[in-house]
């Protein structure tokens, strides 16, 4: 096989969970929601190195919205001096848009359906957004019978390193095309559907 029939154009989406605790690995956020929900869609360029192995490059746009509460400490050490308490809630939107470099492995290569493997690393730009409301009173007053309500927000945004990794199936359609289906970790979890072209 020459070279060019080595190299593989694949595309693909999926659904997309990040768990609250990878928001808390950010130690200037107190509070978060439980997890977010949306989507994850990548394109990757793969080269065959055999008929087993694989290498390639991965681009994917992850995002997710959740709603719950939300802290800083930063935001909290100001309601402090300012003499107020009270609580943060809306919505956080989540962006990440990265690159890795991925390699894996395909078992069972006589038939049509082979399971799959591939681990990857990069990095990614986060950009966390949050639009809400702020709700509370002044410590002045006991019984809060003056109310405070503001419209709140805030943003986060990081360089993160990136390490994933995919399992499931690759169904061949012809030899040259295939369908490939599992779950996956990319800074959240989910299931990812897609479809590759090997030229």
């Amino acid at each position: 096989m020459t070279w060019p029939h080595k190299v593989s154009l694949e595309t693909g989406c999926g659904s997309y969970r990040v768990p609250g605790f990878i928001l808390g690995l950010d130690h200037s956020i107190t509070q978060h929601p439980t997890s977010l929900d949306g989507f994850n869609c990548n394109v990757r360029v793969g080269f065959d190195l055999s008929r087993r192995w694989f290498l390639g490059v991965h681009a994917f746009n992850a995002t997710a919205t959740g709603n719950g509460s939300w802290a800083r400490k930063d935001g909290d050490a100001q309601l402090a001096a300012d003499g107020v308490s009270g609580s943060t809630a809306g919505r956080t939107n989540w962006k990440l848009v990265g690159a890795t470099f991925n390699f894996g492995q395909t078992f069972f290569l006589r038939g049509r359906v082979h399971p799959f493997w591939r681990a990857e690393f990069g990095a990614g730009k986060l950009d966390v957004n949050f639009r809400g409301e702020f709700n509370g009173c002044s410590t002045e007053d006991v019984g809060c019978s003056f109310p405070i309500i503001e419209p709140a927000a805030d943003r986060v945004a990081r360089i993160i390193p990136i390490f994933g990794g995919e399992g499931g199936i690759q169904i061949d359609v012809p030899r040259n095309f295939q369908f490939r289906m599992g779950p996956y970790w990319n800074t959240g979890f989910g299931g990812n559907f897609s479809v590759r072209y090997r030229f």
